[in-house]
């Protein structure tokens, strides 16, 4: 096998030893073989081996990490294939086995279970799965809550938001602060220092919000008289035009004196608003660039009260005639748009600022005290399970690493001299955390630090990653002299930091390197993208050959995603029709479907496009991590447990019975509902109450053994729901019904049997509270969109199409690329947060006005927006960047034209970029399509764009790109549309005519009080639905550290086994002997598996004493008869049924209409003459009148039901026995 060639640049990144390197490698530039034969050199390095285990390398994904492995090992076994007798070599193989290679959280994990003992973790930790995480977290953030609200401050800072009505936004504002501090070291001094401008009196001027808005005026500014500049020289243009025009078409000097004066008239006014606009922005742009806020206050003050007119051209449009008037409308326009923002920017005094300094501190300070209290508190709760999650492992060796002064401590010290290189790839995802344990895990002069990114493709914001820490460095670090590679220093003195570019893509054909370059050098700049788009920077061809490649650029009529798709998959099918070449080594071949991918910058239109190609026969693969709870595998297990914990849910039901783990057909279903009737033959009966007539018919057909069965076994899975954990319940579910193994032998059966052994997972934490719990905590993922897992990942296929997004694209490559849906607008909700949040901004927040509605943005909250607006655009540049250097023969984008009857973008951009504002237009982009349009706009083929822009003088860009250009629609140039049509004269109306219409739509549907009344109703949903009202500030753990859940389960539990005879027989005997007869009742339940031994072990045996002693067990006593856990299914008037709900009365016929109630009664008392009711509860925190309100409706459906199933016999006494006050409560 022939040596590899490397470049210059590879050959010094591989071979340098004089200090630090921070190597910036472009996409395609062969960074993993880089790193890959650093590695190898380093262990094999004639006069300074090291041991393979003393190389440290971190990567971004496991992936990567055992891909790197694989390759060090590789190389390390040709050179052993070719030096046998090297034993030195067999022995790194095996060092290489143990060699830390691995992810920075691997890393820290390892770390903590090896030195546990310095930190106050048990040694047992378990890593969190992400739904243990995040019902650990809600739970903490419950208590943080419930403690906070007894802070005026932090009830002041909710009021901000929610008023009162709800804690929602609080609670979001605590988590955000916290993810985004957990991001960095230190995170509690970072606290201090958010706080600390807001406690400077009077120091608003002092601030980095002060600078940040001043500077983004200035630059506004500027743009804003570039364009009014370029306006008025148009104007004047025009002017000059006009007047020559107006002389020469009249004959007499009086007559051609009176045109010139009618057009000096004319444009006397525009040309003075332009002059005066151009004026005032030059003076905003002078005092913002001063940073004299006051002055540029008070100048722009008139302006927002209305009392000057705004510059511009606003009421003057009519007024201006000749070539450039579109030109001057559209500069116009803009300018207006960039003055109102500065007025946004400058909105308020500095005495303002201080007012609003002095309101919104103690908000702030209230919202930090929250949120330390919520890291105590998760922090405990995750203690008490002996769990970490991610952040933990990386904060923990944070802390074993360095002490509170930031100094390496002396464990640090020992772990440094076990490696002698730190090696990082994909350094530009790192945020401060991990940087902060790079260099404590380096030598204490940071000289055997090698780090490889690159910082145009770092996309990962959204986890906290900083790409401001890659530029710094590679800002400050100077370029490794000569390119050259730098010997070892000499007498042990430390190496210096240097930088060096891996610049050639080896990836790319020609021509998709040199489009690549092009679209980019118009685009990314220092603020936009965070890097300039230079020398270093812009992709070198690595890999020039006959084969040029392509670029193509489709603007399409439209911004649907299936006009999108339709032209994708129509030019996919006709390049595999026509066979267009793709490179295969040092050869071509005609295109294969599976050489072309389409990138997406979201999976919400992953369908649209399957669709469109599948439609025309292509075979296609979607490769979409998608909500765990959202997978078609998954929702038959979510659908059988809802029924498990209700039956009478007929959508879920039928899911359940139709789905893999019972095997029913539409056609089994319908004969079952078919078959079941009401006794009185008119009510519709539910499909629950189908199969219990069809289990109590006594038929014994092979239809109705297939039902009874299905019954017995649901039965048998709602009984051991009250009695096991929720874990236990998904095992039998899993091996009673095969679904394990159906999975197994589908499609894709590995990755789906993975999700569900995820799916069971989640359940296992979320489930902690029993299966009404896992429900709740289902319906709570399904709303907040997430369980916090995602499917298993797929990958590409042989023979498809494939559809990904540019996220899931990152690493890899493919022949032909469609970049599509660029019309996308991208997502600002980060500069809408109630509280906004930057690593080195601070914090800012919005104000209401006292007694106002609504609320306003603080000066600090607005610089915080701008700053996160430019990053958000930033990154979504480097996102663009990542799609289009994925293509490696043929790059082609999709564009819609954006054309719309009072808006054209390319008369937009031409406008800016014509004035030379272009970087500001460009900060100003929504999507995609916004960017690729203005870069296209002057390539030497956008021809038919400066036609639709309205053929403005552009200069071309220099390029040696050619991008085909194509335009999918007959649009007319703007000078070429029509004027406004007058409006056409209406005909006569048809007086019969609109009678008729009149009277068809005047119909009313004669049932509509119907919709109002509900099919159905579960007794319990009105209990759950009244607790989300009433406790929206909720305490959900007591002090003993059960959770009511927990404590309601083990009390209902025994209540609903007990042997209330032999108790009865005890009561009045001493408290010795009854509690000895309630633990000998608890271990009888246990050992007769009535009861788990871990539920019954929570049982509180002094509140059953204090039930046995109470009124309530009395009248138990007392009873002929006593059902337990007696389940009702019935179908009440909704005349009644409403009114148990207290709402308003139906009337007419929808007062008779049937509604099915369905719920289960604790207990119910028969007498000879007649029925008691009584209920248990174990909430806490509750009056007696707390739970008269809360249960009322509850206890009146049930009474209802109950006396219609043992009629005559009425409910004479209804009453809930609260175990936590030890008293009977009536209803």
């Amino acid at each position: 096998m022939s040596e590899t060639k490397w470049t210059p640049a590879q050959r010094a990144a591989i071979d340098d030893r004089g200090g630090a390197l921070l190597v910036s490698a472009a996409a395609g530039s062969g960074k993993t073989a880089v790193l890959t034969e650093r590695a190898v050199r380093l262990i094999t390095d004639p006069e300074h081996p090291v041991d393979a285990d003393r190389l440290l390398i971190v990567t971004f994904t496991n992936a990567a990490a055992a891909e790197l492995r694989a390759r060090i090992g590789q190389a390390l076994l040709r050179r052993s294939q070719a030096e046998p007798g090297n034993t030195a070599l067999r022995r790194q193989r095996m060092l290489l086995q143990r060699a830390p290679i691995c992810t920075i959280d691997a890393f820290c994990l390892d770390l903590l279970h090896k030195h546990f003992q310095a930190l106050d973790i048990p040694p047992d930790f378990t890593p969190a799965d992400p739904g243990s995480v995040e019902m650990l977290r809600n739970a903490a953030l419950s208590e943080t809550l419930e403690a906070a609200y007894q802070d005026a401050d932090f009830c002041a800072f909710a009021d901000l938001y929610g008023k009162g009505r709800t804690d929602k936004a609080a609670g979001e504002a605590v988590l955000q602060v916290y993810d985004l501090l957990r991001a960095l070291p230190d995170y509690d001094k970072k606290l201090d220092e958010m706080l600390a401008p807001w406690q400077d009196e009077n120091g608003f001027a002092r601030t980095c919000w002060h600078d940040i808005l001043m500077q983004e005026a200035a630059r506004s500014a500027r743009a804003a008289k570039e364009l009014l500049c370029a306006a008025l020289n148009d104007c004047r243009e025009d002017f000059v035009t006009a007047q020559a025009d107006a002389e020469a078409s009249k004959k007499t000097p009086a007559a051609k004196e009176k045109a010139v004066a009618a057009v000096n008239e004319k444009f006397a006014e525009p040309l003075e608003r332009l002059e005066n606009s151009a004026a005032l922005l030059g003076e905003v742009e002078r005092l913002a660039g001063a940073g004299e806020w006051t002055p540029l206050y008070d100048r722009l003050t008139p302006y927002v009260l209305g009392m000057e007119q705004a510059p511009g051209l606003k009421n003057m449009k009519k007024r201006l005639t000749g070539e450039h008037k579109d030109a001057v409308k559209t500069r116009a326009d803009e300018a207006a748009k960039l003055f109102e923002k500065i007025e946004d920017l400058i909105s308020c005094s500095l005495d303002e600022a201080e007012l609003d300094r002095k309101a919104a501190e103690p908000c702030l300070r209230a919202l930090f005290a929250a949120v330390r209290d919520f890291d105590a508190r998760f922090a405990a709760r995750k203690r008490e399970r002996r769990l970490l999650e991610f952040s933990d492992f990386e904060h923990l060796a944070l802390r074993l690493l360095r002490d509170a002064d930031g100094q390496p401590t002396e464990l640090c010290q020992g772990i440094r001299q076990g490696y002698a290189a730190v090696m990082v790839d994909e350094y530009q995802d790192t945020n401060a955390l991990q940087d902060a344990l790079y260099r404590c895990l380096a030598s204490p002069a940071g000289d055997d630090l090698f780090l490889v990114g690159d910082l145009k493709q770092s996309i990962y914001r959204f986890r906290q990653a900083d790409p401001s820490i890659f530029r710094e460095k590679l800002e400050s670090w100077p370029l490794l002299a000569g390119g050259e590679a730098r010997p070892r220093p000499e007498d042990g003195r430390p190496g210096e930091n240097a930088m060096l570019a891996l610049d050639a893509n080896f990836r790319s054909a020609p021509q998709v390197v040199a489009g690549i370059n092009f679209i980019f050098e118009q685009l990314m700049t220092p603020a936009l993208g965070d890097t300039a788009y230079g020398d270093g920077q812009r992709l070198v061809c690595g890999a020039p050959g006959a084969y040029e490649g392509s670029v193509e650029a489709h603007f399409l009529p439209d911004d649907a995603a299936e006009t999108d798709a339709k032209y994708i998959a129509d030019r996919i099918e006709a390049m595999v029709a026509s066979g267009e070449p793709v490179r295969d080594g040092g050869t071509t071949r005609p295109v294969q479907y599976e050489d072309c991918c389409v990138l997406l910058a979201a999976r919400g239109d992953f369908p649209a496009y399957a669709e469109a190609l599948t439609a025309r026969g292509i075979p296609v693969y979607a490769d979409a991590r998608e909500n765990l709870l959202d997978a078609p595998h998954i929702r038959p297990l979510i659908a059988l447990l809802r029924v498990i914990d209700n039956p009478a849910q007929d959508i879920y039901l039928a899911a359940a019975m139709l789905g893999p783990m019972f095997g029913f057909t539409d056609d089994d279903l319908v004969r079952l509902r078919a078959g079941a009737q009401t006794p009185d033959k008119r009510t519709r009966i539910s499909l629950y109450g189908a199969v219990l007539q069809a289990v109590q018919s006594g038929a014994e057909d092979d239809f109705t053994r297939r039902v009874r069965a299905f019954y017995q076994r649901l039965t048998a899975l709602r009984r051991m729901a009250r009695s096991v954990p929720v874990e236990e319940l998904l095992e039998e579910i899993f091996v009673s019904t095969g679904y394990l193994a159906a999975l197994g032998a589908m499609e894709n059966g590995q990755r789906r049997r993975e999700d569900a052994r995820r799916f069971a997972s989640f359940c296992a934490g979320a489930g902690a509270g029993g299966i009404s719990a896992l429900v709740r905590a289902i319906d709570a993922a399904t709303l907040a969109g997430s369980t916090g897992q995602e499917t298993a990942p797929g990958g590409a296929r042989p023979g498809c199409v494939t559809i990904m997004t540019i996220h899931r694209s990152k690493g890899l490559q493919f022949p032909v690329v469609f970049v599509a849906d660029t019309a996308r607008q991208f997502n600002a909700a980060d500069t809408r947060q109630p509280v906004l949040l930057h690593r080195v901004c601070g914090a800012g927040l919005r104000l209401r006005p006292e007694g106002g509605e609504g609320a306003y943005k603080t000066a600090a909250y607005t610089a915080l927006s701008t700053v996160h607006a430019a990053e958000m655009r930033s990154e979504q540049m480097r996102l663009l960047y990542v799609a289009l250097t994925r293509a490696q023969d043929k790059l082609i984008l999709t564009v819609p034209l954006g054309i719309g009857r009072t808006s054209n973008p390319f008369a937009k951009a031409a406008a800016f970029l014509a004035a030379g504002a272009g970087e500001t237009l460009n900060a100003q982009a929504g999507s995609f399509a916004d960017w690729l349009r203005a870069a296209l706009l002057v390539h030497p083929n956008g021809g038919p764009l400066r036609r639709l822009a309205g053929n403005l003088e552009l200069p071309f860009a220099d390029t040696r790109s050619t991008i085909a250009l194509t335009v999918q629609a007959d649009v007319l140039p703007p000078e070429e549309a029509p004027a406004e049509a007058e409006e056409p004269t209406r005909p006569e109306a048809d007086p019969a005519l609109v009678e008729t219409l009149r009277q068809g739509f005047g119909w009313r549907y004669p049932a509509a009080a119907l919709a109002d009344i509900p099919a159905k109703v579960s007794v319990t949903s009105l209990v759950h639905a009244a607790e989300q009202t009433t406790l929206e500030r909720p305490g959900f753990l007591s002090k003993d550290g059960l959770t009511a859940a927990e404590m309601g389960t083990a009390l209902h539990a025994f209540l609903e086994h007990a042997d209330f005879g032999a108790l009865a027989a005890v009561r009045d005997a001493e408290d010795t002997a009854v509690l000895d007869a309630v633990r000998a009742e608890r271990e009888r339940q246990a050992a007769a598996q009535l009861t788990p031994p871990a539920i019954a072990g929570k049982l509180d045996v002094y509140k059953i004493l204090r039930f046995l002693r109470s009124e309530a067990f009395r009248r138990i006593c007392r009873a002929e008869d006593v059902l337990r856990e007696l389940a009702f299914i019935t179908s009440l008037p909704a005349a009644e049924v409403m009114a148990a709900q207290g709402r308003a009365l139906p009337d007419g016929p929808a007062a008779d209409a049937g509604v099915l109630v369905q719920g289960i009664a604790d207990i119910v008392l028969i007498y000879p003459d007649h029925l008691e009711l009584l209920d248990y509860k174990t909430d806490r925190r509750k009056t007696p009148a707390d739970f008269v309100r809360a249960y009322r409706a509850q206890l009146e459906l049930y009474a209802k039901a109950i006396e219609k199933r043992f009629a005559p016999r009425r409910v004479t006494y209804k009453g809930i026995y609260s175990l936590e006050l030890g008293e009977l409560i009536e209803v």
